[in-house]
């Protein structure tokens, strides 16, 4: 082979890598029925179709929700299309500058980068029944829509804890006592996410930040316990139900409520100083394939149906106030509803994008893990 080839097959595969990252999974939900030429009740709205959908939601928390609104559309497959954040955000906007065509719907749990967008103009208008349902706090401008509500939480160990005679940690406070009380048991047994790969953890510890004088203190300690950290949130919770670890701060409650009930060793907590409370904001992009596909979708999460099985399959927490609460979105929004500093959706999010602000932040997460003052 020479070099010519060798350069032109580089080129090749690193382009391949630019456009499809490593992160990406798609996932294929065919039609449940198909329409063929001829059919008698084929009609315009009953054609094959495909909805494409960018998501970071995992799969197996938001296939209830596809099949859902499949049972109403059984004519439409969707193409799931499960991303890491950023990468979600970086493909929207490559899509965009190239003239390709965008994914009809965007479901992100980065509230500030699809803020961003919508700011942008890279988002489309959509009302609806179902929008005009939402309060005020989830939408913007009928370009951005908040469709679930989820909890930070702290995850922790129940076999570990039981065998050493500890009591998890219900505050950060209490947290950080724990955890320099205990340093030689809980060094290399913390996790949390790392917040400079993961957009939902930046956003949880910057709430942090407003709401607790002593977060930097709080990452210190952290940093001192030799804290473990990843960017998404399933690998934190099996390591701490299998005990790699056994102890997670600012785990996604959604996710780990749902873990929670299939591995009992794995004990949630929702804080009793403050619950942060963050939604996955959905936009229809403006050069989407089929928009109207992607406003059906919409409204179908929206809607009393889409929202209970969000909630009942996945502990999405619902964001319509009609919907009837689940025991535990009853204990987040009932028993601790004063205790919970949640994000409205609008231009607010942006500040959480300032560059130099941005810089800062994590420059000083960075000295306080290292213990650098």
């Amino acid at each position: 082979m020479t070099l010519r080839s060798i350069i032109i097959i580089a080129v090749f595969f690193a382009a391949i890598f630019r456009v499809l990252p490593a992160s990406a999974e798609l996932f294929v939900f065919p039609a449940l029925r198909t329409i063929t030429p001829g059919d008698p009740e084929q009609t315009l709205l009953s054609e094959n179709q495909t909805a494409i959908i960018y998501g970071s939601a995992d799969i197996e928390a938001f296939r209830p929700t596809i099949e859902g609104f499949q049972q109403s559309n059984p004519n439409v497959r969707i193409d799931y299309h499960q991303l890491q954040t950023l990468d979600m955000y970086d493909r929207t906007l490559a899509e965009r500058d190239a003239g390709e065509p965008n994914a009809d719907i965007v479901i992100s749990s980065s509230m500030d980068l699809q803020m961003k967008l919508a700011n942008d103009g890279y988002a489309v208008s959509h009302q609806s029944d179902e929008t005009r349902a939402l309060p005020n706090w989830a939408s913007w401008r009928n370009e951005a829509f908040a469709v679930t509500q989820e909890p930070a939480v702290i995850a922790y160990n129940r076999q570990f804890f039981r065998e050493n005679n500890l009591e998890p940690p219900r505050t950060r406070n209490a947290f950080i006592r724990l955890l320099n009380d205990h340093d030689d048991l809980l060094s290399e047994k913390v996790t949390t996410y790392d917040i400079e790969r993961s957009g939902v953890g930046f956003l949880f510890l910057a709430r942090d930040e407003r709401f607790f004088p002593g977060i930097w203190d709080f990452v210190r300690t952290l940093g001192q316990a030799r804290v473990k950290l990843y960017s998404n949130t399933s690998p934190m919770l099996e390591k701490i139900a299998d005990g790699q670890v056994v102890l997670g701060y600012n785990l996604l409650g959604s996710y780990a409520e749902t873990f929670s009930h299939r591995n009992p060793n794995l004990g949630v907590i929702l804080p009793d100083d403050f619950i942060v409370v963050y939604s996955r904001i959905a936009i229809i992009p403006r050069g989407a394939r089929r928009p109207d596909l992607g406003g059906r979708f919409l409204d179908y999460m929206l809607s009393i149906e889409g929202q209970s099985i969000l909630q009942d399959e996945g502990n999405f927490n619902p964001v319509r106030p009609d919907v009837p609460p689940s025991p535990f979105s009853s204990l987040i929004f009932d028993r601790y509803g004063e205790r919970v500093r949640s994000f409205p959706v609008g231009p607010g999010l942006l500040v959480y994008l300032d560059q130099a602000k941005r810089q800062r932040f994590l420059s000083r997460w960075q000295d306080a893990l290292l213990n650098r003052r």
